[in-house]
């Protein structure tokens, strides 16, 4: 069984959007100092917004996605402390919460998601992902919810995602962790393609509104978030 960390940041009023891509990597070489972090934490992204999709060399529209938060992190561990945290000091988390308050508009404990996947195909992580955070319907609790993500949307997902041209991993995350109140999403799912340009094509073709009609269901769309992001940190760096 494995876990992984996501949250979906947005900058601090001090930092400018041009800017925030090196600062965000900054608090990724700050963090990597406490070795809490750095022996448990197998795998990181830090997934950078596109801020404008092209396709054929052309500036395209995509309405759906979402422009209101900068980026989002992963990163993989095959134990829930390994990523929660839980081995920090009191000072550590001082040290931390410090930098954290450099780099974000809030500490990352208030959008921090703790989860594990439900994969839909396996393969590399790619220069470019699509991330969709999807609040459950009115009427269903959360363990409804996650039941039927996981398992019925999840079944439908696997056959829909190979029709997916330049898809190389996809996968639904389910968070472990208690609500967050400012960021209430019951289901993560991520979209990794090896370049930006095909993930911007296969929005464009709609290849995605087939996952999104069998979310109808179970998910709020009209309250989902779904953002298109390119890497711009890894570790291992290879």
């Amino acid at each position: 069984m494995s876990y992984k960390l996501i949250y979906l940041a947005r900058r601090a009023a001090t930092v400018s959007r041009e800017d925030w891509p090196r600062t965000w990597k900054s608090h990724a070489i700050f963090a990597s100092k406490f070795p809490v972090l750095e022996a448990e934490i197998r795998w990181l992204r830090y997934c950078n917004r596109l801020d404008q999709p092209m396709l054929d060399g052309q500036p395209i529209d995509l309405p759906m996605l979402s422009t209101d938060h900068d980026g989002v992190a992963i990163a993989g561990s095959p134990t829930l402390e390994g990523i929660s945290g839980a081995g920090f000091t009191p000072e550590d988390r001082e040290l931390i919460d410090e930098d954290e308050r450099r780099v974000f508009d809030m500490l990352t404990p208030n959008f921090t998601f703790f989860t594990q996947e439900t994969l839909l195909k396996d393969g590399k992580l790619g220069e470019a992902a699509l991330y969709h955070f999807i609040p459950r319907a009115e009427g269903l609790d959360r363990e409804e919810f996650t039941a039927r993500y996981r398992d019925q949307h999840g079944d439908a997902a696997r056959s829909l995602v190979d029709a997916i041209p330049g898809l190389s991993r996809a996968a639904l995350n389910h968070p472990v962790n208690d609500p967050l109140p400012l960021f209430p999403f019951d289901g993560i799912s991520e979209f990794w393609f090896a370049s930006a340009e095909d993930a911007v094509r296969a929005i464009a073709n709609k290849a995605f509104d087939p996952l999104a009609n069998d979310l109808g269901g179970i998910g709020d769309l009209n309250r989902s978030l779904a953002m298109l992001t390119t890497v711009y940190h890894r570790w291992p760096k290879d």
